[in-house]
């Protein structure tokens, strides 16, 4: 008998609409250092959604879950939403696409909304949240910070895709040219327990930090 390994297979999709297209497949994963309960984390996020109907939720191990939505429409509305949390834990809602193994599905980045506080009030635009964005990561999105030319906020807000392995970014040093360097720092919005104010680090309490200490003004 020949044996299968080493060899390299190819499959025909089938002509029907399968279940990958029928349903949003979405895999999430729990942020932190600890074990999680599979049960807890199920309950809780379906009743944060409101208990969608038809749903399925699978244990995959290693901290994720496989979410597949026979609604679309909820499903996609879900994940636009921000941060889910259990817990204090963040969870990392990432779509499954065709052609990809559930294990190859891609959480090293998380999409956040920001606050940058510290901006000159002559620097309060659109056009320079965008900038910071595009510096950051992946600019989802920037806030005007003006309604009819009227400043609404004393910061600007932006949603950005940052990588999550790496510390987060704190803040930075803005040339004013004939003025003193100026310190602008962010602010995460709905980070709980699993940040670390120590190193930037998600997915573990200061308490238990040993990294070294984050860059801060």
């Amino acid at each position: 008998m020949n044996s299968i390994e080493g060899k390299v297979i190819k499959f025909n999709k089938p002509g029907e609409l399968g279940y990958k297209r029928d349903c949003l497949n979405v895999v999430g994963k729990i942020i932190c250092e600890k074990e999680i309960n599979f049960k807890t984390y199920k309950n809780a996020l379906l009743k944060m959604w409101g208990n969608p109907q038809e749903v399925a939720i699978t244990d995959i191990g290693s901290k994720k879950l496989l979410f597949s939505f026979k609604d679309r429409k909820k499903g996609l509305q879900i994940m636009q939403n921000d941060l889910w949390n259990v817990k204090g834990n963040v969870v990392n809602l990432r779509l499954w696409r065709e052609g990809e193994s559930v294990f190859e599905v891609d959480h090293d980045f998380m999409k956040f909304w920001i606050q940058v506080h510290g901006i000159p009030h002559d620097l309060m635009e659109k056009e320079t949240g965008i900038v910071i964005g595009e510096m950051l990561g992946v600019l989802a999105e920037a806030e005007d910070p003006k309604v009819d030319g009227v400043l609404r906020r004393s910061y600007l807000r932006i949603r950005v895709s940052i990588n999550i392995i790496k510390a987060l970014p704190t803040g930075f040093w803005l040339d004013r040219e004939e003025m003193p360097p100026l310190w602008v720092f962010f602010k995460y919005e709905r980070l709980l327990d699993s940040y670390c104010f120590n190193c930037g680090i998600l997915g573990h309490e200061k308490k238990s930090c040993k990294n070294p200490t984050a860059m801060a003004c």
